[in-house]
């Protein structure tokens, strides 16, 4: 079976979200498909497609013959709507198969937020919550990612977990899966078989035992002290699939090549939740990563590149990287970012290579607002030398800059208040002009298996006072304040920290209308509230208790690597205010997650630091903008389900399928160079068009067939060019010159009086057309711009319009909703095609092409 999706896209808000036809995913033909697994981001498309891990994943399954690998996330409120409305159960991407088709669903749990989206999807697609609930022939759910180290609040809901580096175990167990389905065998011998991999954990062979005052007494293992540990991959110098390299029609919310350049980290942030699950650190050397680098760009046509790492300043061969990386795709207007540089990991020569192309925001971290809670929290850096990055990075030509604080942290006063808003105050201080500082404050929320895992959560009134303080008293000047909501932080706490009963809350809250909790917008804390209290359970007794060292925690039978003396340990040295150095200064600290060989074997710490008596730079200049050698004019059609992006949509596709195909484009200038790409006309979105017009500005002399061949190689199914000239350069632009548009309108069905409804709209005098704009109302006259209408049977409309400058024109729909008396129901199902464009081009020396271009008087 496959989900009509094609005929309801048309109603939804964001469409490009659902249509899996990116370039680069993967479409198997289903006769040859054994094993279709779903992986599945429990949020919106554009969260999940930012995610580094469901790229890899998609691309090492994919690898395999016979499996194929499908995306899912969460529609949006309206598409999900429309699946109820349809009694249509909820499909995957690429091939819209039911969700329950699969035989193997892969959560990503990325965020605790997210927990009551997972139950959205599963309902969606028909699936059982509990998996003591599903039958013979349902998917198996595993879940992986950052909460799968404790999972136990979920694990009701899921047959298995899977901890550790997904690359190490996944294609293992795709093909071990494939081999079972093919082998006949069931649901149960799957689940039994794949928990015997390194890293998986199946909860169903844990069972928690309760005491009376709610803690845990012990938990029944299949053996005496049995732990389940994370599989870690040795090394990350290896090439991903191309398929790992998808680019989205729908900017994600962060539209970049993400290349990992470490994974882990050595600094030991008590607060750290990837800083303890993801060690032992590993480094990509430098060869693996210029080349992946390079075969990312060419895959994908990207303009921005960043290189990822919790703590890319400690990276070794970083300077290294960046001067190789701006020499070769500085000049293409490739820019490079880089989102986690710590206080002291920006140097001179780093500023010079990432402002190459174009300047944006810088980031520091201090965490907390004096230097002693920074030492509790194993962040040992001082006030000056925090002002001393401000200082330099306003010197070198920034103009944003974001502080990110947090507050609740163990031992705080009100003290370490002030020491926010000093801290703050000093920073806006030495920003120059236009610059501004953002504030950010998040409630700190402490995670199993970190040292603060035993800390209380402080309550909310406390967090509210607090934040209130800051709020009041950081306002105004240069400085902006964002924060996070309170009543987030204390969901987020329960869930992180809590048990199996949790699982009843969530269903509860489900069941009540909770969805998209890590979305302000959509988060209500009431509706948490009164499942705690359907199911007769505090939540501040999960965020807001310390645990006792002795206590049993949910998670202790499960392993990140990192022993649980060790952060006890840490987590005493904290609270004295000590601070641990970091293991490649001064050798391993016995954590647990790797040996001294390992930490031995690791590069030095990169050197760092912004002397004051560097020189500085000067200011980087905007760019000046290319001199235009060559303009290529092309026709192009866009049918399919590729009709339902809109017009920026395009306008990416289009220069990304221009760099990977290697034509030289001519940009702008200034700050932020665009590329000179003018279309003729916008397209209303979900309209085919059989003969659109787009002008592309080079800086080489390329030939106009070269263009249009290399193109039509890189462009998404749907969208090919039919024609393409070498224009002079300094003709006027195409944008301008377009006098009409013609459509042509399939209906549903046929309509018996469609002649008759014709003639009635072109025999009146006037048609009036109330629009909105901004809340003020404006009316026009259809008849103003309807140069002809005609029907040529009873089920087709076609329909010219006239472009009139700055007063515009008439849209589409108001034509049909005219003809049709506003019949929503028809309305809706109705097949829109833009069959030609007309031009004020008076010759081909102009810009014309005999075939395509009707001359106006």
């Amino acid at each position: 079976m496959t989900v009509p999706l094609h005929e309801i896209l048309g109603r939804v808000e964001k469409p490009s979200r659902y249509l899996g036809q990116e370039i680069n995913a993967v479409h198997k033909d289903p006769s040859h498909v054994v094993l279709r697994v779903g992986i599945v981001f429990p949020d919106l498309y554009e969260i999940g497609m930012a995610h580094l891990g469901t790229h890899i994943l998609y691309g090492l399954g994919n690898e395999l013959e016979g499996v194929q690998v499908e995306r899912v996330f969460l529609p949006g409120e309206d598409l999900l709507a429309l699946l109820r409305e349809k009694l249509l159960p909820l499909p995957t991407l690429e091939s819209r198969s039911p969700l329950a088709q699969c035989q193997l669903l892969g959560f990503t749990l990325q965020s605790e937020l997210t927990y009551t989206n997972i139950l959205t999807i599963l309902e969606a697609a028909g699936i059982p919550f509990y998996s003591r609930d599903r039958s013979e022939d349902a998917p198996i759910l595993i879940g992986g990612g950052p909460c799968a180290f404790n999972p136990e609040p979920l694990a009701d809901f899921f047959d298995l977990f899977y901890l550790g580096d997904g690359e190490k175990q996944w294609p293992e167990m795709l093909r071990l899966l494939k081999q079972l389905v093919e082998a006949g065998a069931g649901r149960k011998e799957r689940i039994d078989t794949l928990k015997g991999l390194p890293g998986v954990y199946c909860p169903g062979d844990f069972t928690p035992v309760y005491s009376d005052d709610g803690t845990i007494e012990k938990v029944i293992s299949p053996g005496a002290g049995a732990t389940v540990g994370p599989s870690t991959l040795p090394s990350l110098d290896v090439s991903l699939p191309a398929s790992s390299y998808i680019v989205p029609f729908l900017s994600p919310i962060h539209d970049r090549i993400n290349i990992e350049a470490t994974r882990g980290c050595t600094r030991g942030c008590r607060f750290c939740h990837a800083g303890m699950v993801y060690r032992p650190t590993r480094e990509r050397n430098a060869e693996s990563l210029l080349k992946e680098v390079k075969r990312a760009l060419e895959l994908t046509g990207y303009e921005d590149l960043a290189l990822t790492s919790l703590s890319i300043g400690d990276y070794g061969p970083l300077d290294e990287i960046l001067e190789s990386v701006m020499d070769r795709y500085g000049t293409e207007r490739v820019s490079l970012s880089l989102p986690s540089m710590r206080i002291g990991g920006l140097t001179p020569s780093v500023a010079r290579q990432i402002q190459r192309v174009r300047r944006t925001g810088f980031t520091i971290a201090p965490e907390a607002g004096t230097r002693r809670l920074r030492q509790v929290i194993n962040k040992d850096f001082g006030d000056e030398e925090i002002l001393r990055t401000a200082r330099w990075v306003f010197g070198h030509g920034w103009e944003a800059v974001k502080l990110y604080f947090m507050i609740g942290l163990p031992t705080e006063t009100d003290e370490d208040l002030d020491g926010i808003l000093r801290l703050a105050r000093n920073i806006a201080g030495e920003a120059p002009g236009k610059a501004k500082v953002t504030v950010n404050i998040s409630p700190f929320v402490p995670k199993a298996h970190t040292p603060f895992q035993w800390a209380a959560q402080d309550l909310e009134p406390e967090l509210k006072r607090k934040l209130t303080y800051l709020q009041k008293n950081l306002r105004g000047g240069k400085i902006q304040v964002r924060w996070g909501r309170t009543d987030q932080a204390l969901l987020e706490g329960v869930l992180a920290r809590g048990d199996r009963r949790i699982a009843r809350v969530i269903e509860a809250a489900w069941r009540a209308g909770a969805a998209m909790d890590g979305w302000e917008e959509h988060f209500d804390w009431k509706t948490w509230a009164g499942a705690f209290a359907s199911e007769g359970l505090d939540p501040q007794w999960f965020a807001a208790r310390e645990r006792d060292p002795e206590e049993v925690l949910p998670w202790d039978h499960i392993s990140c690597g990192v022993s649980r003396e060790y952060l006890l340990s840490e987590y005493s040295k904290g609270l004295e205010g000590k601070v641990t150095p970091d293991c490649r200064d001064t050798g391993c600290r016995a954590c647990g997650a790797c040996t001294p060989e390992q930490v031995d074997a690791l590069p030095p710490l990169r050197s760092a630091g912004m002397e004051p008596e560097v020189q500085p730079f000067p200011r980087p200049e905007q760019q000046e903008a290319d001199r235009p050698v060559r303009r290529v004019r092309l026709v192009f059609r866009k049918i399919g389900d590729v009709r339902f992006l809109g017009h920026l949509e395009m306008a990416r596709v289009f220069e990304r399928a221009c760099r990977r195909a290697g034509i030289p484009l001519s940009f702008t200038g200034g700050f932020s160079p665009k590329p000179r790409i003018t279309f003729a006309l916008s397209l209303p979105t979900g309209t085919e068009a059989l003969a659109e017009w787009l002008d592309l500005e080079l800086g080489e002399a390329w030939a106009a067939e070269e263009v249009m061949s290399r193109l039509n190689d890189q462009l998404p199914e749907g969208i090919r060019i039919l024609d393409s000239w070498k224009v002079p350069v300094d003709v006027p632009a195409l944008n301008g010159r377009v006098r009409s548009m013609t459509y042509e309108a399939c209906l549903p069905e046929a309509v018996k009086d469609l002649d008759e409804r014709v003639r009635d709209v072109m025999s009146r005098p006037s048609v009036p057309v109330l629009r909105l704009k901004k809340g003020k109302k404006r009316t026009l006259d259809l008849k103003d711009y309807l140069l002809s209408l005609s029907s040529p049977d009873d089920r087709t409309l076609v329909f010219s319009l006239a472009l009139m400058g700055e007063a515009g024109s008439a849209r589409p729909q108001e034509v049909l909703e005219a003809v049709m008396d506003g019949d929503a129901s028809r309305l809706e199902e109705i097949h829109l095609t833009r069959t030609c464009l007309d031009f004020a081009i008076e010759s081909d020396r102009a810009g014309g092409r005999p075939g395509w271009t009707r001359v106006w008087d």
